[in-house]
């Protein structure tokens, strides 16, 4: 039996550059759903999907989160719209996504929501447990 979202919230994948720093943001409209795992206690499903069905060429994503080993940043140095890291704290491994409901402000597209900030407390209750 399929457990209850914990979060669901729409964010599109984020590429960036280490290089030249520039972050760019996936065209695809995207769903994060994070559930407790059939793993147990302390274990999270994540998953990243297209929220339409019919995008071909584009692969769902499906991460297992572990309380303590994963951390939910916002990158503050992406001035073109509210981009948050995914990061594996054990391995380095760093998924990026952008935040695909508007924020209501023109002239500030890096600026968090209420909503955004309820995200990210909501990832900092569940994986920081020490």
């Amino acid at each position: 039996m399929p457990s209850v979202p914990v979060l669901k919230f729409h964010a599109g994948k984020v590429d960036f550059n280490e290089q030249t720093g520039i972050y760019t943001p996936n065209s695809v409209k995207g769903e994060i759903i994070l559930q407790p795992s059939e793993e147990g206690e302390g274990f999270y499903s994540f998953k990243w999907s297209p929220r339409d069905d019919t995008v071909s060429g584009v692969e769902s994503e499906d991460l297992l989160l572990i309380a303590d080993d994963v951390a939910w940043r916002h990158v503050k140095s992406c001035k073109t719209g509210r981009v948050y890291m995914l990061l594996f704290l054990s391995s380095g491994a760093k998924h990026m996504y952008w935040m695909q409901d508007d924020n209501g402000e023109e002239d500030d597209p890096s600026k968090e929501t209420e909503k955004d900030k309820k995200i990210f407390e909501k990832f900092h209750e569940l994986f920081h447990t020490s």
